[in-house]
C-alpha cells in the first residue's frame, strides 16, 4: 500500500509517500503554524527518510528543513539520500545558506537531464532546467513524477511557463506526461505557472493545487484546470480540482489492488468581518 499525501502549509509545498513500513519519502519543505515536516516524521514514527527530495530553493519551501535535520540528528532518524537539480548549488541561492555541509555526502549526483530511482514498485523519476541557461529559482525546480501501479503523478513545484517550454522539447518528458493522471499545478496554481501546450500532452483525471497561505484559486485558473480535468472514474473522486484551501490536505491511496482513492481532511475556514 501507499499513501501520497500532499500537506496544507502557510509556506511552499510539503508532500510526503509513506509505504506502511516506517519509512517515508518527504518532497520539499514547506511548512505552516498547523505543520511541520519535522512533526509528521516525528508523529510516523519514521525509523528513516529513505529520500529527502528539495525541489525549490526559495526561503519559503525549505522553511522546515533546518528543524527536519535537527530532529533527524536528535531522534536517530537517518535522512539517506537528498536529491535537488544537480545545477544548483549553496552559493547561488541565499536559501541554501543553511544548508548542513554535513549533509553533502547524502546528495545523489543526479545526471544528463532527467533520471528515474526504483523503490519495489514505485518510481520516481526527475527532471530538470540548467543553471546558468536558467537563473530564477522558480524555473530551476526540480520536477518530480510518481509513479506506482495505477497512479501517475506530476509535481513541478513552483516552475513557470518558460521552463515548461524548455522541459517540453524533451521527447522524453513529453512521453512522461502522457501517463500522468494526477496533476499538481506549479506555482500554486497561479497563472504565472499555467503552461496552455503541458495539457497538449497531458489529460489528467484530476488536479491538485496547494494554495499559499489564506488564498483560494483564482476564479480564472480554476475554470482553467476544471477544462483540462477529464475526472476520476467512480469511486475515485467525484471533484475534478482539489485545493488546500478548500479541502485541507489531501491523500492519494492505493491499497492492494483496490483503486485508488483521494480523501481529504477539510478544515474550517476562518471568518472574516466584513463590517
Amino acid at each position: 500500500m501507499i499513501d501520497i499525501q500532499i500537506f496544507e502549509v502557510e509556506q511552499g509545498f510539503c508532500a510526503a509517500i509513506d509505504r506502511s513500513d516506517r519509512h517515508a519519502i518527504l518532497i520539499d519543505c514547506g511548512s505552516g503554524s498547523q505543520f511541520q515536516p519535522s512533526q509528521y516524521i516525528w508523529q510516523k514514527h519514521c525509523h528513516s527518510l529513505d529520500y529527502l527530495v528539495l525541489p525549490a530553493y526559495t526561503q519559503d519551501h525549505l522553511a522546515g528543513f533546518p528543524a527536519l535535520v535537527n530532529q533527524s540528528w536528535q531522534h536517530d532518524i537517518p535522512i539517506h539520500f537528498l536529491v535537488a537539480n544537480p545545477t544548483v548549488n549553496t552559493e547561488q541561492f541565499s536559501a541554501f545558506k543553511r544548508f548542513p555541509q554535513s549533509l553533502d555526502h547524502s546528495l545523489i549526483n543526479l545526471t544528463d537531464s532527467s533520471q528515474t530511482i526504483e523503490i519495489d514498485e514505485l518510481k520516481l523519476s526527475f527532471f530538470w532546467n540548467k543553471y546558468p541557461d536558467f537563473q530564477a529559482p522558480h524555473n530551476l525546480s526540480l520536477v518530480t513524477f510518481i509513479q506506482y501501479r495505477d497512479i501517475n503523478m506530476i509535481l513541478p513545484s513552483d516552475l513557470e511557463t518558460d521552463g515548461w517550454y524548455n522541459l517540453l522539447q524533451s521527447a522524453n518528458f513529453r512521453q512522461r506526461l502522457e501517463r500522468v493522471n494526477m496533476f499538481v499545478a506549479a506555482n500554486h496554481g497561479e497563472e504565472t505557472g499555467y503552461c496552455q501546450e503541458v495539457f497538449n500532452y497531458c489529460n489528467p483525471e484530476v488536479i491538485i493545487v496547494s494554495n499559499k497561505k489564506h488564498q483560494p484559486l483564482s476564479p480564472q485558473m480554476m475554470r482553467q484546470y476544471n477544462s483540462h480535468a477529464k475526472g476520476a472514474p467512480l469511486g475515485v473522486s467525484e471533484k475534478k480540482v482539489f485545493t488546500t484551501y478548500e479541502d485541507g490536505s489531501i491523500v492519494v491511496s492505493k491499497y492492494l489492488d483496490r483503486l485508488r482513492q483521494i480523501t481529504t481532511q477539510r478544515k474550517s475556514r476562518p471568518s472574516f468581518d466584513l463590517n
